[in-house]
């Protein structure tokens, strides 16, 4: 599990943070200033990636944060189940169990591989890895 350290006003919409020990995508963030001789706070609302909870927190503008690195890569379809998929990444010949996609999109592709094992064999999946988990992001045929 990389994680890397920045300062909270750095961060911009669109970029991830750790916030409970949970990656999260950054939805929002608001600089506002306190009083005569307090401290500027940012104001950051986010999105779990794995558990889709909404969290917000308030910090002093020249805190550190915890970023976790996002590894991406390419990986075949050894085999799905119905509570796991297990992938193969195609660079170091890693294998991996993955839960299920949250996106109804991906999860009727699965399910279409499932039933087609021709077509599963011909079809990879793009993974992130962050946070010592990992997430299926695309899946494409070759």
């Amino acid at each position: 599990m990389s994680i890397r350290r920045t300062e909270i006003q750095k961060l911009k919409t669109g970029q991830y943070i750790m916030v409970d020990e949970e990656p999260c995508v950054i939805k929002s963030t608001e600089r506002s200033k306190s009083g005569k001789h307090g401290h500027a706070k940012v104001r950051v609302v986010c999105v779990g990636v794995f558990d889709g909870n909404k969290r917000s927190l308030t910090i002093p503008s020249g805190h550190m944060c915890e970023v976790p690195e996002i590894i991406k890569g390419n990986a075949q379809i050894n085999f799905i189940e119905d509570a796991l998929i297990n992938i193969m990444d195609l660079e170091t010949y890693e294998s991996m169990d993955v839960n299920w996609p949250a996106e109804e999109e991906l999860v009727n592709k699965l399910k279409d591989l499932q039933t087609d094992p021709g077509k599963m064999s011909a079809s990879q999946v793009e993974y992130w890895s962050l946070a010592g988990k990992t997430l299926i992001n695309r899946v494409f045929q070759n």
